[in-house]
């Protein structure tokens, strides 16, 4: 992604600055090349944020897979109750579990419990 940006972003800076100053005014140039450097500043940064919350996702479930315990909206969640389900990255009761039928957590609200 990020190398299909610059890619774009070298693109776009060689195709303003080699277009005939008669044609394109040196405003309207500075214009389009202060919004893809806009464009660009907000796709790598959305990059960095997504790329950090599926790291601790990651880590979030290779906790639970090591038979750690979790911590999701106060209930303790491990794998002796819980199973994991990567389709909705929430963790579900298992079967015959009938005290915590029902209680579904999103990997989001769960943390690794110390």
């Amino acid at each position: 992604m990020q190398i299909i940006l610059g890619l774009i972003f070298i693109i776009v800076i060689l195709a303003v600055f080699l277009t005939k100053s008669e044609s394109v005014s040196t405003k309207t140039k500075t214009g389009v090349l202060g919004f893809f450097i806009f464009l660009i500043t907000i796709a790598f940064l959305y990059e960095f944020v997504f790329t950090k919350k599926e790291q601790s996702n990651r880590e979030i479930v290779n906790a639970f897979k090591q038979g750690k315990t979790l911590m999701c909206k106060n209930s303790d969640v491990n794998q002796t109750n819980f199973l994991y389900e990567s389709g909705t990255q929430s963790f579900m009761p298992r079967i015959g579990k009938k005290d915590i039928i029902g209680n579904i957590y999103d990997i989001k609200d769960c943390t690794i419990k110390e």
